[in-house]
């Protein structure tokens, strides 16, 4: 609903910055779909201000918290954006029903603008193989992601949105690998190993150093978390990091190789990985379509499904999936 979704002013912003964190500064937009997110440059520090949508639940916003404060203990050698609480000590607090949070912001380029290496793809598998196995003993508040069919494991029901693809050639494949992912991967979810992942390691999401472009310097974003099979955040973090990659042996081969050296792969997660892959970026290529028919005048929607339809043509040509 509309009335869910919030929309403060830079006024309203600064007034609330000010009573509550006792900061002045600079208030520019970042781009977000559901919620609303500012970028505040004061005279010293920069953070990112966020307003939470009212349909996400409060133990979401602060599962999504907590487990900031997790990982500064227990993967120190990670970063990631720190919470900064208000004057009273607060992480979270409300005003006019909206979820408030103020984090600092993060320096780095994000991974879709850096120039590819494979020691950076490397160091990509790395950064992820050490988040997950730092998430192992995390215990889950809530098992909610932020929308349920955006859900790796929840895959299945995009398919009732097949309809929407207008590509013939990606609505044929995708249709062909529902086919096998339903009778060979999908009865094999159940076992994985399950934990609070990130669930949304993509190219806008990853930030390389400015001064070292083959090193991962952070991850933000953790609107996506939730309880899942734990291999999924690889998966993702593949489907994401192999856009636009020619190359996808050695790509893929060394983001494995380097979240394998920091968290072991079992083997029932190697056999079906390329396959989860593939489906991120079915839902990817779905779900897109999707929102291209609810908004036309947003002539960009299919544009940035493009690499995905190409990388999962890919897959099926050098023979990762349907062979």
């Amino acid at each position: 609903m509309s009335d869910q979704v919030p929309n403060f002013t830079n006024e309203s912003i600064a007034r609330i910055l000010l009573e509550l964190y006792g900061l002045e500064g600079d208030i520019s937009p970042l781009v977000s779909f559901e919620d609303q997110n500012a970028l505040i440059k004061t005279s010293g520090e920069t953070y990112v201000f966020k307003i939470a949508n009212q349909k996400w639940s409060h133990e979401f916003l602060q599962m999504q918290t907590n487990v900031l404060g997790y990982l500064k203990d227990r993967a120190p050698e990670l970063v990631f954006p720190d919470i900064v609480k208000t004057f009273q000590g607060q992480s979270i607090t409300y005003v006019d029903g909206f979820g408030i949070r103020l984090l600092t912001y993060l320096e780095g380029d994000l991974y879709t603008h850096t120039p590819k290496s494979p020691e950076l793809y490397q160091d990509i598998g790395r950064f992820m193989g050490q988040f997950s196995a730092a998430m192992v003993n995390y215990s889950a508040e809530v098992e909610e992601g932020s929308d349920e069919l955006w859900k790796l494991d929840n895959v299945m029901a995009c398919k009732d949105y097949l309809s929407e693809v207008l590509d013939a050639d990606a609505k044929d494949r995708i249709a062909r690998l529902y086919d096998v992912y339903e009778e060979k991967i999908l009865p094999k979810l159940s076992g994985l190993r399950k934990a609070v992942i990130h669930g949304d390691a993509n190219e806008q999401n990853i930030l390389v150093a400015s001064d070292n472009p083959k090193k991962v310097s952070g991850l933000i974003d953790f609107g996506e978390m939730q309880w899942a099979s734990q291999v999924n955040d690889l998966a993702i973090t593949l489907a994401y990091s192999l856009l636009g990659e020619e190359d996808i042996a050695m790509a893929s081969e060394k983001i494995i190789e380097g979240y394998d050296n920091e968290f072991k792969l079992l083997k029932e997660e190697r056999e079906i990985l390329y396959y989860l892959m593939a489906m991120r970026l079915v839902t990817n290529i779905t779900m897109t379509s999707y929102a291209a028919r609810l908004f036309p005048e947003n002539v960009y929607i299919l544009i940035a499904q493009k690499p995905a339809r190409a990388l999962l043509k890919k897959l099926e040509n050098e023979k990762y999936i349907l062979a």
